[in-house]
């Protein structure tokens, strides 16, 4: 008996988790979509070289940015939003340079990182 719950909690469990990561992928998926045209052109402006950033092929979406250091118990910062809680675009230009470009979907800005 014992077998057959923990058998139906383990489906359970994955049912879960599996819709849970196919609707974050196809989320995922909608907002680069939306936002991949903008976000080129709004990281172009920020380097100055269009022809980088219209070839960037991997973009992802994120939470939050690394670009600002804002500590996590910092919250009357006004770059904390930006820091923990708003959604992200990244894309990689692909060049003789790796550059890395943050766009924030709510505020509209880019942040240009090399690496």
């Amino acid at each position: 008996m014992r077998f057959i719950v923990l058998a139906f909690a383990c489906l359970a469990a994955f049912k879960v988790w599996s819709q849970d990561r196919l609707s974050r992928s196809a989320m995922s998926d909608a907002l680069i979509e939306a936002y991949r045209e903008r976000a080129q052109q709004v990281c172009a402006k920020q380097t100055g070289k269009a022809g980088q950033w219209t070839d960037a092929s991997n973009a992802e979406i994120t939470i939050g940015s690394t670009v600002p250091s804002v500590m996590l118990w910092d919250y009357d910062n006004p770059l904390w939003s930006v820091r923990y809680r708003h959604a992200h675009l990244v894309l990689t230009a692909t060049g003789p340079r790796k550059l890395t470009c943050s766009y924030d979907l709510r505020a509209g800005i880019a942040f240009v990182t090399a690496l």
